[in-house]
């Protein structure tokens, strides 16, 4: 299980791995701990020289502890929203024993399975993984 300092960590070098030379960081005070982990509020300057409030752009993304997973949504929710949103699919997903955020894409012959359908409606609430 994740530390919320290394979830940080974690966060950041995926975050690096797929940046474009824009500075990135973490607001210490925005983030919210939740059973399942935590969501970071990473604050992205506008350019790689300037860091300045007006050019700032903000991403929430959720780390889960258990699991090493980092999620972000393609759509904008309020940090509170996506909260419910996760949590509500992380029970969905318990209460029928399966782990759908494990695995966010899975093979052929389990197109129609449960979990595909919970990892449907994730994709469907814009959730994807950062690997």
């Amino acid at each position: 299980m994740l530390t919320r300092e290394e979830a940080q960590q974690l966060l950041l070098e995926r975050l690096n791995d797929r940046q474009d030379g824009r500075k990135q960081f973490v607001e210490e005070h925005r983030t919210v701990e939740r059973p399942f982990g935590w969501l970071f509020v990473v604050a992205l300057s506008g350019s790689s020289t300037t860091v300045q409030a007006e050019s700032l752009s903000y991403r929430l993304i959720i780390v889960n502890k258990h699991v090493k997973q980092v999620i972000e949504s393609s759509i904008e929710y309020t940090p509170q929203r996506l909260i419910e949103i996760y949590e509500t699919l992380l029970a969905k997903s318990r209460a029928q024993e399966q782990n759908w955020c494990l695995t966010m894409s899975l093979p052929f012959p389990w197109k129609r399975s449960g979990r595909e359908r919970l990892a449907s409606k994730a994709k469907k609430m814009g959730f994807y993984e950062i690997k």
